[in-house]
């Protein structure tokens, strides 16, 4: 009667801490970057398509309240749009395992003829993740509210980057409540078959 009841115990807190820490090991399961990990990953995806083109310049930062993601690059006329899409798809699917979202993107390409005007492209990160990697919205949508595409833009300067402490913080808080968790759990598993 006594095993019986020490088993059922055993099966209870079994159940109670794996219910506990399922939220934690699902978050856990999915992958989030920094944003430092997200700039560095840009080039790394560019360096895997042999018909890629050239980066200039990469910048994360944060203006008007919004978190943006830059990205320059050279453009050879040729393959124009297969770039910007290449450049665009690139972005939303490294983007969209940041820990903190992106609000914008902006895609600025010069062209490979120097007497021709570079263009910038702005998309909303969100709308460009759900277009281009889950396929939620459609074609149209996408082109009238999502992206839009301008050759008339002034020099356009980026502010100073994001400070990643905040992220920093979060990483350790996370990873002191898992140290936590799993110690806790080692201690109740001894402690159970110590009992027995």
């Amino acid at each position: 009667m006594k095993n019986a009841k020490i088993s059922i115990m055993n099966i209870m807190v079994r159940f109670i801490l794996i219910t506990l820490m399922f939220p934690f090991l699902f978050s856990a399961s999915k992958k989030h970057f920094t944003d430092q990990r997200v700039a560095d990953m840009i080039p790394k995806y560019f360096n895997r398509e042999h018909n890629s083109p050239d980066i200039q310049r990469i910048r994360i930062y944060g203006k008007d309240n919004k978190k943006y993601l830059h990205l320059e690059i050279n453009v050879n006329r040729n393959r124009y749009l297969g770039e910007m899409d290449f450049a665009l798809y690139a972005m939303a699917n490294i983007a969209q395992y940041a820990k903190t979202p992106f609000d914008k993107f902006v895609l600025i390409m010069y062209p490979s003829i120097r007497s021709e005007d570079p263009e910038m492209v702005e998309a909303d990160a969100k709308c460009a993740i759900n277009y281009l990697i889950h396929k939620n919205i459609n074609e149209s949508r996408w082109t009238k509210k999502c992206i839009k595409i301008s050759s008339e833009f002034d020099e356009y300067i980026t502010p100073k980057p994001v400070s990643s402490k905040e992220e920093q913080k979060t990483d350790n808080n996370y990873n002191f409540m898992i140290i936590l968790i799993l110690s806790g759990i080692g201690f109740l598993s001894y402690f159970f078959k110590r009992k027995k």
